[in-house]
């Protein structure tokens, strides 16, 4: 089982490099070169855990849309006692049951024999 880094985790970690010599050497301009190492260090391990982070086959931002999705949006179910569901098939059933269908039949006439001995003539049929 080998390393690999993929294109995207070497972009966050250059990332991670840019942004953590800046902050090491905008503080070591001010004099405070400790401090600036320190939070140099603190921030390349933030984009470090950020560029390898993995749960369950999940990458760090998926992970926190999963879970903002499982805190905030869904909702608990609630159940009731001592209620009785009504079927809205049934309800439906029993509506059509009650109301009376008027139906009517027309009947067109479209047959012309006339049409029908020509095409016989043809030897169509």
């Amino acid at each position: 089982m080998g390393f690999s880094v993929s294109f995207v985790q070497l972009i966050v970690l250059a990332v991670g490099v840019v942004f953590a010599l800046w902050v090491f050497s905008t503080f070591n301009n001010a004099g405070a070169k400790g401090t600036g190492l320190v939070l140099a260090i603190l921030i390349f391990l933030i984009f470090l855990v950020i560029a390898f982070f993995q749960v369950s086959e999940l990458n760090l931002v998926a992970f926190i849309a999963k879970k903002i999705k499982d805190t905030f949006l869904d909702v608990q179910k609630k159940f009731q006692v001592n209620y009785t569901k009504h079927n809205p098939t049934e309800i439906t059933i029993a509506k059509s049951k009650q109301e009376k269908w008027k139906q009517r039949i027309e009947i067109k006439e479209w047959f012309d024999s006339a049409k029908v001995t020509e095409i016989e003539k043809w030897g169509i049929l």
